[in-house]
């Protein structure tokens, strides 16, 4: 995680930006700059972006900062306030904040912007970068080791909110669930939030009601209320934090992860380098950007897990080496 001085810091620095008004300057040298949509603490992906802004200091010797830009009518203000304050790279997270730096980098030709999840610019900007990840792969394999535990093959995926890519990874997880069990289901909710456990809990209790015993759920903040429903209900989970393993090493099967931190630096590395590289970029387990973990703990519990860690290992295998493509289908179900 960040200092803690670092975090006594983000109220303060978030309110002068949002505000225009004077914030400290950098020292001379490059600064690099993370404003998240979200708040910090959510042990998923904007820790694992601080974990990467951290590396960044260390390992690249830049000036680096975090903010917490909360809400969206303060984007576009906060974006200029920072490029005019000569930051040489500035990280914005998920899909709202790629609306804003399309109207604001033309702005500030000097300033690199990158965007973590979010659609490709269109046109595509010289100085900016949007990146992806795959996460139709993710799905993919917790389908396959879902169903090669569950008992019902019933099986659930919970989101944030409902988005094409969301639909896209439910796709995927049928598709890789009916390769072990060709008769497994999953029953997609949404908590219509990236940052409410109780309503987390709340929808995960209903799917889990409903007969379904393994799930998996890429909520963000959310899930830590998933992860309690599986808890007490005593249900099977596969995630997408490897962090929710460690609250609850038997419920929480199986992560396949986003390398946050990796990807941060990825993208720092290529925009302070002379050979920037602009526009769309796509990362997932060929990249290295999705790695894979299996509790110990569950699998003492399970006899069906090695065999599942084995179908999954080998599907992972196959991505990695190019010899399989997870199709990326934003079909809504029926």
């Amino acid at each position: 995680m960040f200092k803690m001085k670092r975090r006594t810091m983000v109220a303060s620095i978030a309110l002068t930006v949002a505000l225009g008004a004077a914030a400290p300057a950098f020292a001379e040298g490059e600064s690099v700059v993370l404003v998240a949509t979200q708040k910090a603490g959510d042990q998923g992906p904007i820790d694992g972006l601080i974990a990467g802004l951290e590396q960044a200091e260390t390992e690249l010797g830049v000036e680096t900062r975090f903010i917490e830009a909360l809400d969206p009518a303060t984007y576009e203000n906060t974006l200029r306030t920072l490029a005019r304050r000569n930051t040489d790279v500035i990280v914005t997270t998920f899909f709202a904040m790629g609306a804003a730096v399309q109207t604001v980098a033309p702005e500030f030709p000097d300033t690199k912007f990158i965007v973590i999840v979010a659609a490709p610019h269109d046109p595509v900007l010289p100085n900016a970068r949007t990146t992806l990840y795959t996460t139709q792969e993710n799905t993919y394999l917790s389908g396959v080791f879902g169903a090669a535990v569950s008992e019902t093959g019933n099986l659930g995926l919970i989101g944030g909110v409902p988005l094409p890519y969301v639909w896209a990874e439910y796709n995927a997880m049928v598709a890789g669930a009916q390769t072990v069990n060709a008769d497994a289901t999953v029953t997609a909710a949404f908590v219509q939030s990236f940052e409410d456990p109780v309503k987390g809990k709340e929808v995960a209790s209903g799917l889990f009601n409903q007969n379904v015993d393994v799930a998996f759920t890429g909520a963000a903040a959310s899930d830590l209320g998933v992860v309690e429903a599986a808890t007490e209900l005593n249900k099977t989970l596969a995630v997408a934090s490897p962090s929710l393993m460690d609250n609850a090493p038997e419920q929480v099967a199986f992560v396949a992860s986003f390398e946050w931190a990796q990807t941060l630096m990825m993208e720092v590395e290529n925009a302070l380098s002379d050979d920037f590289q602009a526009g769309p970029r796509f990362g997932g387990i060929a990249s290295g950007e999705i790695v894979m973990t299996f509790s110990d703990a569950y699998a003492a519990s399970n006899p069906k897990a090695e065999d599942a860690r084995v179908a999954v290992e080998k599907t992972y295998a196959a991505i990695a080496a190019g010899e399989f493509t997870v199709p990326y289908d934003e079909t809504e179900p029926e």
